[in-house]
């Protein structure tokens, strides 16, 4: 998918968005996984590990479950948080 792509799937506003959305999940660039009672429950207990660390979103620790499952290392971010709880995450340039 080149620049475009990325930014339809960005803005809402774009009257292709919800198209570019599926094109991206089919082809295999977009993968949206579901937060299930397990997955909630392990970002649970992250928010009680890290509870040191406030200002880590509730979004980012189930990020990083779903990451650890998945074994997924790098991320494209500019949140400083992923790299500072231990788990091996690195941000991507």
């Amino acid at each position: 998918m080149d620049t475009w792509g990325w930014l339809a799937l960005r803005d809402k506003k774009e009257h292709r968005h919800k198209e570019m959305i599926d094109l991206a999940i089919k082809k295999g660039y977009l993968r949206l996984e579901r937060i299930t009672a397990e997955r909630f429950e392990k970002a649970k207990g992250l928010r009680m590990k890290f509870r040191d660390k406030p200002r880590i979103s509730f979004t980012d620790l189930t990020t990083m479950v779903v990451m650890t499952e998945l074994k997924i290392a790098d991320i494209l971010t500019e949140d400083d948080h992923f790299t500072q709880v231990g788990m091996g995450i690195q941000k991507m340039p």
